[in-house]
């Protein structure tokens, strides 16, 4: 697309992509409301209920930077097209899903489907736009996905409570397939074609051996309180480090031989991608898994229905929103220390909600749990931009679109076993019971962890080289769904 074309926010082919990100987001902020549902009407454990939650961020992260460069390879908008239409595939499957196996199966496709998307979305606005233009894109586009989760937790709450035909929770996924299939074919005509901009071939090895690896890590944290923790659940869970090892070992040869890895380990020589994804890792681990252990206690542990759970969480995703847009000035005037502006209101969360719950389970009302929801969503607003700006501050230009794709994976994957890591702590506590509190020892437990973990990125700060204050690179906002999407087509940055 030419440099020329008109940068208006009305420009259709950005309007597309936003609405096709408002459905994205939508559905999964009505499927966070959905999970005690599910247990209910199909039977499902604990541990199938960690596995759905799961599995939409490991299979996006599995695909995402590949997906990039395959739209690279064969154009932005056929790759567009083709993972929008398995995210239609996806959730009609989820709807109409038999039992707890099929409906986790269209759970990783709407993952892989999401992944296939998110850098064709990206590569549509850093193709219309540049300059400030382009800035101001992103922040729409991503402001438009904060409130599209909003509105599907509002939404879906609202309709699985009403539960109009008994359709109990496939209502988080049916009401939305008719509007994304028009849009499917409103999007075919609106955006424009891309010619391919690359040439190269995918790491598909690496992708397939860091699958092994979050497998192994993530199979026994979920299976093994089921299994009795056998001595396999031990080995299996050990064996992920010489695997990771391997994956290693295969990205450094690969580099060597000029190939193109889904990770390149000799990025990590830049002290702050080192030091800043390691804290981009603890950040992952609490983001996915904090929200939904409130969630569930609120639904299960205080019996409150899908819309009123709605209504009590739905501030934590627009307090995301704040968060992330007080981070750039944060970042010109402290540097480094906004990470622990970040962590520090992560720690106040867990303290504040761990106050919430002293009176005992007969004498708290939920709503006391509002003021830790928004403070959750703040806090993550800030830690996922100071990271995101921090990780890539020092790569070279030649490498944003790889370093960045590197963030964005472990990202999507710690925040997939940071809900297996946190759940073994929060069910070990719960049991099989459904009393309230049991659901509150075991959120005891994830403030705790959080706090620890809070504290770990405080101090992995001075590992960080001191920042003078100066402009820090715009920052697009965090979005409530961890979907960052950074440019993975290492192409133009954001002033280019």
């Amino acid at each position: 697309m030419s440099r020329e074309q008109p940068t208006s926010l009305r420009h259709p082919a950005f309007v597309v992509v936003t609405a096709i990100q408002f459905v994205n987001v939508l559905v999964n902020g009505s499927t966070t409301m959905a999970l005690p549902s599910i247990q209910s009407g199909l039977g499902a454990t604990n541990s199938n209920l960690q596995w759905f939650a799961a599995l939409f961020a490991l299979s996006f992260s599995l695909v995402l930077v590949m997906s990039g460069r395959l739209g690279d390879l064969f154009g932005a908008r056929r790759l567009l097209m083709v993972g929008y239409g398995l995210f239609i595939v996806a959730i009609a499957l989820e709807g109409i899903s038999p039992g707890i196996w099929a409906l986790l199966g269209a759970r990783a496709l709407q993952g892989f489907a999401a992944g296939v998307m998110a850098p064709q979305l990206s590569a549509v606005i850093q193709r219309t736009f540049h300059g400030h233009s382009r800035t101001r894109a992103f922040a729409v586009y991503l402001t438009a996905a904060g409130a599209g989760f909003t509105v599907g937790q509002l939404l879906g709450g609202a309709l699985m409570t009403t539960d109009l035909w008994g359709l109990g929770w496939r209502w988080a996924f049916l009401p939305f397939i008719l509007p994304a299939l028009v849009l499917w074919f409103v999007a075919r005509r609106t955006v424009p074609y891309m010619a391919p901009e690359a040439s190269g071939r995918l790491d598909v090895p690496g992708a397939v051996v860091l699958a092994v690896v979050s497998f192994l890590v993530m199979f026994p944290l979920i299976q093994g309180r089921n299994a009795g923790w056998p001595a396999w659940i031990f080995v299996m869970l050990a064996s992920a480090a010489p695997v990771f090892v391997a994956f290693v070992s295969f990205e450094r040869r690969l580099v060597r031989r000029g190939g193109s890895p889904l990770v390149n380990p000799e990025l990590f020589r830049i002290p702050t991608f080192r030091v800043g994804n390691t804290i981009t890792l603890l950040v992952g681990l609490i983001a996915a898994a904090v929200p939904l252990y409130l969630i569930l206690t609120v639904q299960i542990g205080f019996g409150k229905n899908p819309f009123q759970a709605a209504l009590i969480s739905c501030p934590m995703p627009l307090a995301n929103m704040a968060g992330s847009l007080v981070t750039a000035p944060l970042l010109r005037r402290i540097g480094r220390l906004t990470v622990a502006i970040g962590a520090g209101c992560s720690a106040l969360a867990a303290l504040a909600l761990l106050l919430a719950m002293q009176p005992g389970a007969g004498n708290i009302d939920v709503v006391v749990f509002i003021p830790g929801f928004m403070l959750v969503g703040f806090s993550l607003g800030i830690s996922i931009a100071a990271v995101v700006a921090i990780v890539l501050s020092d790569v070279p230009r030649s490498d944003a679109g790889s370093a960045a794709g590197v963030q964005s994976t472990g990202l999507q994957l710690s925040s997939a076993i940071g809900i297996a890591v946190y759940g073994v702590a929060f069910y070990g506590a719960i049991g099989g019971s459904t009393r309230l509190q049991p659901y509150l020892d075991g959120l005891e437990w994830v403030m705790w962890i959080t706090i620890a973990f809070s504290a770990v990125q405080v101090l992995l700060i001075f590992g960080l080289p001191r920042h003078s204050a100066r402009e820090q690179g715009e920052l697009t906002l965090a979005d409530p769904e961890l979907l960052v999407f950074p440019d993975l087509h290492g192409g133009d940055g954001p002033e280019a």
